[in-house]
């Protein structure tokens, strides 16, 4: 009773179709392809006999037993703020594709199959789209869309009456009802351009294929998994995957060669030239990729001098006055010589460091110049990647180096440089790059740092360093006081020379002549007392003065102790260390 009952409900023209079938599918299926003007569609009158959709990794060619495997378009993120893309050229200019819809069930006339769209929206059709089938000698529309098109993601088409779409029917989609015309979509992204994210997807999908103008039943082979038609991924990488930039700032009076210099004022380096790829003695080097995936995609952005890559170089403390960001676009590996320098904006040729983001400058680097390679310059430079997405791509290395220039100028150390940046088109509906940052440099010192913040120039008051290396090594002491701008003139001083401390042994400073010392060899000026009102301590405030030690041997070796006479009283005694991690 169940079973005759179950059969009685079946509209009559289901059941007809059921009867005259030789098979029933479980879904349908879509075959996705490009190819050269005027492709043609593959295997058009050739009825496919499966009953399911042959899996994407199996595919070889359309046919009776065989579906053609899938080869969408490949759209850069970049174009997609509001792009239409018409599939009669893909590319542009004559690339063709096609999308080929395949019930595995047979459709009777007046069913309603409702198509949908992930990611898109259909455009440029004259909100008119048509379902193609031939029959070997005729190429005739079997279904047509039913309301608006243009705009939609979702649209339905109504089969025709009295025509029975057989399973298997490769229809193409087509603007035309005799001839296939590829159709078009548009997409409109609005987020910036991610490259950490993985590429989108345009889909398709046929979603729902019921009988009597929508009142029957839903038949499952004419209902479809999504089907990619389109690829969606970042053309640009910009400085991608680099890696940090570890220095030393040279505090001895020899550099990595023997000869004599001032302290402060090289790097740490290799004496071999062929070993040079961080660290020449004026150099910080950080190498770092360019890559243009133009060449694998089907449309994408050709640079122009309206296209910027934005930098802006920010420093956690001050690196020194000579001490700039400079870009280079070729080196000679076996030389470590670096050439071809890129402005970091037309008529800009450093950077300048900032202490903050909100302060830094902002520079408009050519992207033109930074995507491409430099002719004739430095070692031939082959893409690394291995993998995709950028495997194939086009490479450039690009090399972002803190330079002191002129190399006479005292280094700073001990901070980290940031470089900020995201890349910008001068187009409207091209999506600009996300901010993203890297920390490009870090900047150490071969020694260790003893920092004193207080100490008074007067008899009895001193710093004892003691040095537990098995070497001697090099003092220096930078100076300031109290002051309304520390920076004016010479009221802070640097690498202010005291000599050597033999090794397994200590050496007393005595702060009168730390300060002689730097008068005399920097011109120190000491506190001007305009900070603020010291009431009655305004006669001492030119005896105070913070003071920190550079020492040139390895920081778990080195300390000290800061001795404050105090008159009538026992002295002030207080340990200096560097961070030191010793344990006992």
């Amino acid at each position: 009773m169940k079973r005759f009952n179950k059969v009685a409900l079946i509209p009559a023209t289901v059941a007809a179709v059921l009867a005259g079938n030789a098979y029933a599918g479980t879904e349908a299926c879509f075959e996705v392809y490009k190819g050269a003007d005027g492709l043609a569609v593959q295997a058009h009158s050739t009825i496919y006999a499966g009953a399911a959709c042959i899996a994407e990794a199996t595919r070889t060619a359309a046919g009776a037993a065989d579906l053609e495997p899938t080869n969408e378009a490949g759209i850069a993120y970049e174009l997609t703020g509001n792009l239409t893309i018409d599939f009669d050229a893909v590319d542009g200019v004559d690339t063709d594709q096609h999308i080929v819809y395949i019930p595995t069930t047979d459709i009777p006339g007046g069913t309603k199959i409702t198509i949908s769209l992930t990611g898109a929206t259909f455009a440029g059709n004259s909100n008119q789209i048509h379902l193609l089938k031939n029959d070997g000698v005729t190429t005739e529309a079997v279904a047509s869309s039913d309301g608006t098109v243009d705009g939609a993601s979702t649209i339905t088409f109504l089969t025709k009456a009295g025509i029975t779409i057989g399973a298997g029917t490769r229809l193409a989609f087509s603007r035309g009802s005799t001839a296939v015309d590829p159709v078009g979509i548009k997409i409109a992204n609005t987020t910036c351009t991610d490259t950490d994210q993985a590429s989108q997807s345009v889909t398709i999908a046929a979603t729902a294929a019921i009988t009597d103008g929508g009142t029957g039943y839903n038949i499952q082979g004419a209902v479809s998994n999504s089907q990619k038609i389109a690829d969606i991924s970042p053309q640009f990488y910009p400085l991608h995957a680099g890696t940090t930039a570890e220095v030393l700032v040279n505090a001895e009076s020899s550099n990595s060669e023997g000869t004599a210099i001032v302290a402060r004022t090289e790097f740490v380096y290799n004496a071999d030239a062929t070993n040079r790829l961080i660290a020449t003695s004026s150099q910080a080097i950080y190498k770092t990729g360019y890559y243009n995936r133009a060449a694998l995609l089907d449309q994408a952005i050709v640079l122009d001098a309206d296209d910027h890559v934005e930098t802006a170089f920010v420093a956690s403390s001050e690196p020194g006055a000579n001490v700039k960001m400079r870009l280079y676009n070729g080196r000679t590996a076996a030389t470590g010589v670096l050439d071809t320098a890129v402005s970091v904006q037309t008529g800009t040729v450093p950077g300048e460091f900032a202490m903050d983001l909100s302060d830094a400058t902002v520079y408009n680097t050519e992207a033109v110049d930074l995507f491409t390679p430099a002719i004739g310059a430095g070692d031939a430079e082959t893409n690394p990647m291995t993998t995709a997405p950028l495997l194939g791509a086009a490479y450039n290395e690009m090399f972002y180096v803190v330079e002191n220039n002129p190399a006479t100028g005292i280094m700073n150390f001990n901070y980290d440089v940031t470089t900020h940046y995201t890349l910008d088109f001068g187009t409207a509906g091209e999506l600009d790059h996300c901010a993203d940052n890297k920390v490009s440099h870090e900047v150490g010192v071969n020694g260790a740092v003893l920092k004193v913040p207080y100490v008074t120039n007067a008899e009895g008051n001193f710093v004892r360093i003691t040095n537990e290396h098995d070497e001697a090594a090099e003092v220096t002491v930078d100076i300031f006081s109290e002051s309304a701008d520390g920076n004016d003139g010479a009221r802070k001083v640097t690498a202010v020379e005291l000599g050597s401390v033999p090794a397994k042994s200590s050496v007393v400073y005595f702060v009168p002549t730390l300060i002689e010392e730097a008068v005399t060899q920097k011109l120190y000026e000491g506190a001007d007392g305009g900070y603020g009102d010291l009431g009655a301590n305004a006669a001492y405030n030119a005896s105070r003065h913070s003071v920190t030690f550079t020492v040139t041997a390895p920081k778990n070796s080195v300390h000290g102790v800061s001795v404050q006479k105090v008159p009538g009283r026992s002295d002030r005694v207080m340990p200096v260390l560097d961070q030191n991690d010793w344990s006992q």
